[in-house]
């Protein structure tokens, strides 16, 4: 994200300083054009050196930044086709922001857009503003919201299990840090769940992978019709489920277990069970619910196993 900023105030400064280099128009404002166009060299600079330091309110700063440039870069270049021309940078920065931004930022960014636009063409009475703010903040318009959808769909079939549309192993994954740095901040409880059905690869051998894909699928629909609406169901890969139980105890995520059980009898499943300690990292919350699986499948599966509290704690 960054580095694709650093791209942008780059390509950005150095395409307006080339312009001056080669016949434009005569009355635009060489100096002014210079003072803006050259400090985007440098904060490209930084953006690239220090991209992992990078926070994503810096971003919106720095979006925000590039607008009010380009807006004081169309004031400089005089009316007509030269505020049009360097206009149209404006595309670049309302697509970049569909690309990396939230859907509310980035909505917010191209309206910031459009009334810093608007502003500058307002102050150069040009009979021919109206038509010239109509195509570029059209253009910036449609371009950043198809970017966005584009990128919203890439990014929902990144997270997706193919198979059974659930969450696949890097979104449960990402869903679970998420949620606990929520606890964390609101104090609230964190449960866990590996579940591995008991003899899958059996029903793979005796009726083939179809009916085995097909009994995942089945499940998958059938656990999400009991579980809470808050809670995330995965698949992170072959036979086993995952689950993320936010704001709920270590009680109430085996009440769920048990009514994951009820709901589909003729399955059978070992599950792993543990709660967030209230400190812990993801990662060692599911290595501690993968133990407690372990041990729940050495026990003849069909059972549910709680796990112990973290070697730290004692």
């Amino acid at each position: 994200m960054a580095r694709a900023g650093a791209a942008l105030f780059g390509a950005g400064g150095s395409l307006s300083l080339l312009t001056l280099a080669v016949p434009h128009y005569h009355l635009q404002d060489q100096a002014g054009a210079v003072a803006l166009s050259v400090p985007a060299v440098p904060i490209a600079a930084l953006l690239f050196a220090f991209a992992r330091r990078v926070q994503e309110w810096m971003i919106h700063a720095l979006v925000l930044v590039a607008i009010a440039e380009l807006s004081l870069g169309i004031h400089f270049a005089g009316p007509g086709a030269p505020a049009a021309t360097t206009a149209s940078f404006y595309v670049w920065v309302v697509v970049y922001a569909f690309y990396f931004l939230p859907w509310r930022a980035a909505v917010a960014d191209l309206v910031a857009t459009g009334v810093a636009y608007a502003a500058v063409l307002s102050t150069q009475h040009d009979h021919g503003a109206p038509g010239q703010w109509l195509v570029i903040m059209g253009t910036a318009a449609v371009g950043g919201l198809v970017v966005g959808v584009l990128v919203n769909r890439l990014k929902e079939q990144a997270a997706t299990d193919v198979l059974t549309g659930l969450a696949n192993r890097r979104s449960w994954e990402a869903t679970l840090e998420r949620e606990l740095a929520r606890a964390w901040r609101q104090h609230v409880p964190v449960a866990v769940a590996v579940i591995d059905l008991d003899e899958f690869k059996q029903l793979n051998d005796r009726e083939g992978h179809l009916a085995g894909d097909r009994l995942l699928k089945e499940l998958s629909a059938a656990w999400g019709d009991v579980i809470r609406e808050e809670d995330v169901l995965a698949r992170p890969g072959g036979d086993e489920f995952g689950l993320v139980f936010p704001n709920c105890s270590q009680e109430q995520a085996g009440q769920i277990l048990d009514r994951i059980r009820q709901r589909t009898p003729d399955v059978t499943f070992s599950a792993g069970l543990a709660s967030w300690d209230g400190s812990e990292h993801a990662g060692s919350l599911l290595e501690r619910a993968d133990i407690a699986l372990y041990r729940a499948k050495g026990r003849g599966g069909g059972n549910t196993v709680v796990a112990g509290a973290p070697k730290s704690a004692g």
